[in-house]
């Protein structure tokens, strides 16, 4: 265990039956650390947090963890033992209750969908202009962005076509205005990459463009593929009731 595990080392924590990359997990999810190793597969967390809020775990109860070591996760049942505090610190010790395996993260679903989405090139003429507007907060206001509609989105990317084509390899912001479940407008703004762009089959007038998301946080990605699998519900739920 000392040899994969790392003091500092990112840490998830689920239900004890699910996955990382399963849809109930997104909301329940809490995030940690490791504060140090112990003997006997045994490992002090820092008390996790769920959105920025201190969860108390309690003595018996189990999770499955996952430890992100650079660019590698890691996946092993733990059960608390106790919680303890350091000055005014609290960490939480835990058992590690199986095998640590590497995990390998699944495909994002990806969901056909039709969304309006606005889109800007990165180019040599604009990077100064792009550079002030996103230091003064004033990127969606800068000209030169483009139309388009999605074909498909995922935690990972987009397929979307419009009425230009752009070079393979292009930098592009894609911005995206969606509801959340209170009523009020979210904007998703990402850094993408072109992989692909092309004529449209089923439309000769337009181009169609796969992306791929660029240095997207954790955080966003999370939040991006809740908003996924909440347009899902809704489309199965339309369906059903027809």
């Amino acid at each position: 265990m000392e040899k994969v595990l790392k003091l500092g080392a990112a840490v998830e924590l689920v239900k004890h039956n699910l996955s990382l990359d399963d849809p109930e997990a997104l909301d329940g999810k809490m995030a940690c650390s490791i504060h140090e190793l112990l003997s006997g597969n045994r490992i002090m967390l820092t008390n996790p947090l769920r959105r920025a809020t201190l969860v108390p775990l309690h003595s018996g109860e189990r999770y499955n963890a996952f430890f992100f070591i650079g660019s590698k996760i890691y996946n092993a049942p733990i059960s608390v033992v106790k919680n303890h505090t350091d000055g005014n610190f609290r960490i939480v010790e835990v058992q590690m209750t199986g095998q640590l395996l590497k995990y390998e993260r699944r495909e994002f679903f990806r969901l056909d969908a039709e969304i309006d989405v606005r889109y800007l090139v990165l180019t040599a003429d604009n990077a100064a202009a792009f550079k002030e507007a996103t230091a003064n907060g004033t990127l969606l206001q800068m000209p030169g962005f483009e139309n388009g509609i999605t074909l498909d989105i995922s935690g990972g990317g987009m397929r979307f076509t419009s009425g230009k084509q752009m070079n393979a390899g292009s930098m592009v912001i894609t911005h995206m205005v969606a509801d959340t479940p209170s009523g009020e407008k979210k904007n998703y703004v990402f850094l993408g990459k072109v992989i692909r762009s092309e004529r449209y089959k089923d439309n000769r007038d337009r181009f169609e463009h796969r992306m791929q998301f660029v240095d997207m946080k954790r955080e966003a990605r999370d939040e991006f593929v809740r908003f996924i699998f909440e347009c899902e519900r809704k489309r199965l739920k339309k369906q059903g009731g027809n």
